[in-house]
């Protein structure tokens, strides 16, 4: 008679055990299955936002893909070359220095709002003003995969030769 006894404790704890666990996960379901659909819903928030960025006029300073030119830095250094004189009132005087234009490569890869930024000589930025005006379009940059506005900073060196 004394070993019923005992048997019967021990299998009423087993049961108390078995009944908190059951219990701990159907609570721990009903917690967490509103934080994860509230989870969803805000990487679902995040996602339309991004998309809404990416279309808007922002204009970034640094994006995932930068805006280059068609052919990349090497082509870029040839154009430079290749387009920019050197103005003879500027030669005479012996001006020479490193300046610094900045512009907004547009979703088309057209550049607008072309600036000198750090000026050398108000010929020399003349200069430099018309020949980057004059570029070819560029590759535009791009941000989650869109096509969006950069702006762009070239400083250039002008050096006697």
């Amino acid at each position: 008679m004394r070993m019923k006894n005992k048997q019967t404790p021990k299998l009423f704890a087993g049961f108390k055990c078995l009944l908190f666990v059951v219990s701990a996960l159907i609570l721990l379901v009903i917690v967490i299955a509103p934080a994860s659909a509230n989870a969803q819903d805000k990487r679902g928030k995040t996602t339309q936002t991004r998309k809404d960025t990416a279309t808007d006029d922002k204009v970034y300073e640094v994006c995932e893909q930068m805006p280059i030119f068609e052919g990349g830095d090497a082509a870029l250094l040839k154009y430079l070359r290749e387009n920019l004189k050197y103005p003879d009132k500027t030669k005479d005087r012996g001006v020479q220095g490193r300046l610094v234009i900045g512009f907004i490569v547009e979703k088309d890869g057209s550049l607008t709002d072309v600036k000198v930024l750090r000026p050398v000589d108000i010929d020399l930025d003349a200069e430099a003003l018309r020949v980057i005006k004059g570029m070819p379009k560029w590759i535009p940059g791009r941000q989650n995969g869109q096509r969006v506005r950069v702006r762009y900073l070239l400083p250039i060196h002008i050096c006697l030769q």
